[in-house]
């Protein structure tokens, strides 16, 4: 059965097919092989063209728009914002911005971003451009060595442009804020820096700021740099009378804050870049602290503590040698209990060597020790007095007491005690109330009467001097002038005869003789009335002369 079959396949000439494997990749991949590397490239090409990605963190979204604010370094654009968004605790703004590869170099953890947008302030008005063009991101490049991509920007400009040379100081504050961000530092008129930041610290109840002083005036900063306010007029009222002192237009206007070295001051050494420096009130507090070592006493006051302040200066024979460093300070010694004594206020004071033309060191404190409990003990007292009657300001004065009792320096709460005199106002008192003792002690009453009757007197004399005044005008009146001049005429005629007759001149020249002799008795009625004319209506007080009497034969 099987021959004929396989004759059949001869005959008819069929071949049968070879089947092998074959593992090449086909030529139709090649189509999305190249599409995948191409929208490769372009993914690249897009994210190197879309630049780096940094997020800035912003308080607001004022004057930002995503993708068309720019951000700029010396107003050349180096991105834009990209997106915007809130905050999961919508505490702040959330920018994610583009920027050029070229600014990664940048990108540091110093680095800092700020929005400009038209400011007016003190200093000036700034960012006019930005009215036209919109507002922008501005960037400080840093210098710190680690890089970043996540940043907080800053409410306002920055003070001190990074890089800018000079010195950064830290400073503090127990009084008030004296100064804010922007204010000048000054130095003799010149503005020289700005600060920089302003905290403060709930803790300590202390205001806390770094300035930035510019080089080369970062030179003058020392460890005797004194610093204090100069914003607003100073008005000062104290034992010295009324000061008033100005800065410049531009400090009144703007504030700020100016630094010296006193004179006198040890020499100057380099300070620890952490050094934190204290801001005085004024420039004569700046200057009172200039003196390091002190000595304290303690002063107990039996008057009046009104009108005496802290850093109240304290004199000895009109020179400044320290100052009132506390009033009515508490007394550890002092425990509660009745006392038949009125209260003492305790008065802490202080000497200063410096102030004493001593140096200003440990050895100065211990010659100060030394000098007072010898002065102490030989009648060195203490006592208050009135510096200025305009302000009522007091100040404590030492002086030596001869008559005072010999004295052994004690200590109180630890301080040694200088013994106290009555204040000028106390011995005032006592002399003012001794005086009117006396004045009432004076019999005055009698006075009064004696006085009484001297004025009746003179009263009586008055009213008799007023009738004679009148008895004479009276009289006066009375005469009759053309009598006297008939009388005249008389007597001429008379005269006329006897100018003619020998015997008539001879009568009256002896007329004129007897005229003479008259005349000389009355001299002394005339000299009397010339002296004393009251002797004619009063009684003569006066003792008649007395007429020497004649040898005895």
């Amino acid at each position: 059965m099987s021959l004929p079959s396989d004759q059949h396949r001869k005959t008819s000439g069929t071949v049968s097919a070879t089947i092998k494997s074959n593992n090449r990749i086909s030529k139709i991949w090649l189509i999305p092989i190249v599409t995948l590397l191409l929208s490769a490239w372009f993914i690249l090409q897009e994210l190197n063209d879309k630049g780096l990605e940094i997020e800035i963190e912003f308080q607001t979204a004022t004057g930002l728009e995503a993708g068309k604010t720019q951000i700029k370094i010396r107003d050349v654009v180096i991105g834009r914002v990209d997106s915007l968004e809130l905050k999961d605790d919508s505490s702040g703004v959330l920018v994610t911005a583009l920027l050029d590869k070229k600014a990664e170099k940048f990108l540091r953890t110093d680095t800092r971003f700020w929005v400009v947008s038209p400011r007016v302030s003190l200093e000036g008005i700034s960012g006019l451009q930005t009215l036209l063009s919109g507002s922008y991101i501005d960037m400080a490049p840093g210098l710190d060595v680690q890089t970043s991509r996540h940043f907080t920007a800053l409410n306002d400009p920055p003070v001190t442009p990074i890089g800018t040379p000079g010195l950064r100081v830290f400073l503090n504050s127990e009084k008030s804020f004296t100064a804010k961000v922007g204010d000048q530092v000054i130095y003799r008129g010149l503005a020289v820096g700005r600060i920089e930041t302003v905290e403060y610290d709930l803790e300590k109840r202390l205001a806390k700021y770094s300035a930035f002083i510019e080089a080369p005036f970062d030179k003058l900063v020392t460890s005797n740099t004194r610093f204090w306010n100069t914003s607003g007029i100073e008005l000062e009222l104290g034992a010295d009378g009324v000061g008033v002192s100005t800065p410049n237009l531009e400090s009144l206007i703007a504030g700020g804050i100016t630094f010296d070295e006193p004179e006198g001051m040890p020499p100057s050494h380099p300070f620890q870049k952490d050094k934190v420096f204290e801001i005085y009130p004024s420039y004569k507090s700046a200057m009172a602290h200039r003196y390091v070592e002190k000595v304290y006493y303690l002063i107990l006051i039996e008057s009046s503590v009104r009108g005496l302040k802290e850093g109240a200066p304290v004199e000895y024979r009109g020179l400044q040698i320290g100052q009132v460093e506390d009033i009515n300070i508490k007394l550890d010694d002092h425990k509660l209990r009745v006392d038949e004594d009125s209260y003492k206020i305790p008065v802490l004071i202080s000497i200063q060597p410096g102030r004493a033309n001593l140096t200003d060191d440990a050895a100065g404190r211990e010659l100060i020790s030394k000098q007072f409990k010898l002065w102490v003990e030989k009648g060195l007292r203490a006592s208050l007095k009135t510096g200025s009657l305009l302000t009522g300001a007091v100040f404590v004065d030492l002086k030596h007491d001869d008559k005072a009792d010999a004295y052994k320096t004690v200590l109180l709460a630890g301080y040694p005690v200088i013994p106290t005199v009555p204040d000028e106002i106390v011995q005032f008192t006592d002399q003012l109330s001794t005086t009117l003792d006396k004045i009432n002690e004076l019999p005055l009453q009698g006075v009064a009467d004696d006085l009484r009757v001297l004025l009746q007197d003179l009263s009586s004399s008055a009213s008799a001097f007023n009738q004679a005044s009148a008895s004479i005008s009276d009289k006066l009146d009375e005469f009759d002038m053309a009598n006297m001049n008939q009388t005249l005429s008389s007597l001429n005629d008379v005269l006329e005869k006897f100018a003619t007759d020998d015997n008539g001149v001879s009568s009256i020249n002896q007329t004129m003789i007897e005229i003479q002799n008259a005349m000389r008795e009355l001299t002394p009625l005339l000299q009397k009335m010339n002296t004393a004319p009251n002797s004619l209506i009063f009684k003569s007080q006066v003792a008649p002369d007395i007429e020497p009497r004649g040898a005895r034969r």
